[in-house]
């Protein structure tokens, strides 16, 4: 399953958890509007993105892990596929390669 959508829907439940326990969870609610947009992860600065994670549910010893597929290559392809991340997107600080033809040329000896 996408690590994404596993993050919104730990979110959606903590804020449910939240309103049972008559305890603020407003934190949650803008969390919510951040993951809107796709691409939020790639956005946002490592120390950001894991004090999400956690304020979601994340337990300690997994947020490195989910952390790391939340921003890795292939969702980015994807996320630049769908057109949820632009080429030249200023507010995305998490980039990979996209250029094929510098990946697969040939170094001049």
């Amino acid at each position: 399953m996408n690590e994404f959508v596993v993050v919104d829907v730990m979110n959606e439940a903590m804020i449910e958890t939240l309103k049972n326990k008559n305890e603020n969870f407003d934190s949650n609610l803008r969390i919510g509007e951040y993951l809107k947009d796709k691409a939020f992860f790639f956005k946002i600065s490592k120390k950001s993105a894991i004090e999400i994670l956690k304020r979601v549910g994340v337990k300690e010893e997994q947020l490195e892990n989910v952390y790391s597929k939340l921003i890795a290559e292939k969702s980015y392809r994807d996320l630049l596929n769908s057109g949820e991340i632009k080429e030249n997107d200023e507010s995305i600080i998490i980039k990979y390669n996209t250029n094929y033809n510098d990946i697969f040329k040939k170094k001049n000896m």
